[in-house]
């Protein structure tokens, strides 16, 4: 299992994380995330979208629909399941209803979607509160489809750490 912790700082850099993700996706990628109300979830969606040509202001939480479906480079299917209280209330659905192969796959508060996954890329997205204005990010995934994103990110992150460092060092 790969996993990478990254400071969301702002809601800059949380924009430009997420657009860097975006750009490392691909067809048939699901990610899940989890955390708190108010952790940042939706915020993080929004800019996903954006990195995937879905106009950012279309983007907002399917809480009451469950489901929304964004068109942009490859259709992205925005899922919430935080008003269900059971997996069996996903019964009536079929998987093509709420996961996508053809695009990429958002699914907030999974925990019953879990038994609709196998053998699916997944990339687990932790989201935790820190602050008002930062957030810790934690990616996590058994998918070897997603270490071309683990290796970016990585290098981007080491090199925001040693500009960080260089700068602290030189007084700035």
């Amino acid at each position: 299992m790969r996993k990478l912790i990254l400071d969301l700082s702002s809601l800059e850099n949380t924009d430009a994380v997420a657009r860097k993700l975006a750009t490392n996706l691909f067809p048939g990628a699901i990610l899940l995330f989890w955390g708190s109300m108010g952790a940042g979830k939706t915020t993080f969606a929004k800019s996903l979208c954006a990195g995937l040509g879905v106009l950012p202001e279309i983007v907002t939480s399917p809480t009451y629909t469950l489901v929304n479906i964004y068109p942009g480079d490859w259709p992205v299917f925005h899922v919430d399941l935080y008003r269900l209280n059971a997996p069996e209330e996903l019964d009536d659905f079929d998987r093509e209803d709420l996961i996508t192969d053809e695009g990429v796959t958002l699914v907030e508060w999974p925990q019953f979607l879990l038994n609709y996954l196998s053998d699916e890329p997944v990339l687990n997205l932790g989201f935790e509160t820190v602050s008002e204005h930062q957030r810790l990010l934690s990616l996590e995934s058994e998918s070897g489809d997603f270490d071309i994103l683990f290796k970016t990110l990585e290098q981007e992150n080491s090199s925001l750490h040693k500009t960080v460092n260089s700068l602290s060092r030189s007084g700035t």
